[in-house]
C-alpha cells in the first residue's frame, strides 16, 4: 500500500469509527446505532499532518514521542518523515481497538520498523513502562490526547526532553481554554511558543525560543 493509500484508507477508518463505553452498551445506545452518541476516532486534519511532516523533516529530529496514536494517522505523517531522516516515533493509545487498528495501519505503509506503539494510559506508560527509564531525549513531541491533562504530563517528560525540543499539540484553537493550564506551566518553565491559525490551532513551542 502507498503512503497516499495509506493516509485514504485511515482517513475512511476515521470516518466510519464508533466505539461504544460499557456505560452506553449497558443503557442499549449500541443497539441504536446512532454514530452521533459513539466515540469516534476522530483525525487530525490532513493539512496539519502535512504540517508535521514538514516539521519532522526541517528541525530533523532523532526521537519523536506522540500522545494519542489513535488509529495512527498522524503517526503515519511522522513516521513517513522519520524514515527519511533516520529518526524514531514512540507512540502512545490507551484504547486497544484504537491500537491495534493503528498497529495494522501503520505496518501497511512499511514503516513499522520506524514506530515503537505503546498500549495504556499516557500517566501509566509514562510512569511504569520502559519508555522513560530508556537513555533517550525527545527533541520532537506532538499531543493529540486529552488536553486536560498535558499539564500533568509535562512535568515526567520535561527531564526527557533535548536541549532544544519542540512540543506541537493540535486544537489548541477550538479547544484552547482546556489547555490553559499547560500554557501557563509552559510560561512559567521558560518556554516560548505562539499558536498558528490553521485548522484547529496549533501550538508551537520550544524549550530555548522560536526562530
Amino acid at each position: 500500500m502507498t503512503f497516499e493509500e495509506s493516509l485514504s484508507n485511515i482517513e475512511k477508518q476515521a470516518e466510519q469509527f464508533v466505539w461504544w463505553s460499557p456505560s452506553q452498551i449497558a443503557r442499549g445506545e449500541d443497539l441504536i446505532n446512532d454514530p452521533t452518541k459513539g466515540q469516534r476516532a476522530w483525525a487530525i486534519p490532513r493539512a496539519t499532518g502535512e504540517f508535521l511532516h514538514e516539521q519532522v523533516l526541517i528541525l530533523k529530529p532523532k526521537s519523536i514521542l506522540e500522545l494519542g496514536t489513535s488509529l495512527g494517522y498522524s503517526t503515519v505523517w511522522l513516521s513517513h518523515a522519520a524514515a527519511e531522516i533516520g529518526a524514531h516515533v514512540f507512540t502512545i493509545e490507551h484504547m486497544e481497538n484504537k491500537f491495534e487498528l493503528a498497529k495494522e495501519n501503520i505496518k501497511n505503509t512499511g514503516f513499522e520498523k520506524y514506530v515503537t506503539p505503546y498500549l495504556g494510559t499516557i500517566m501509566d506508560v509514562l510512569n511504569n513502562s520502559d519508555l522513560l527509564k530508556q537513555n533517550l531525549k525527545f527533541d520532537f513531541v506532538f499531543m493529540d490526547a486529552d488536553r486536560g491533562h498535558y499539564h500533568e504530563y509535562f512535568p515526567l517528560l520535561e527531564p526527557h526532553l533535548a536541549e532544544n525540543a519542540t512540543i506541537i499539540a493540535d486544537n489548541a484553537g477550538n479547544m484552547g481554554s482546556r489547555m490553559q493550564p499547560f500554557f501557563e506551566l509552559l510560561k512559567e518553565k521558560g518556554w516560548t511558543f505562539e499558536i498558528l491559525d490553521m485548522d484547529n490551532g496549533i501550538l508551537l513551542a520550544r524549550k530555548n525560543r522560536l526562530d
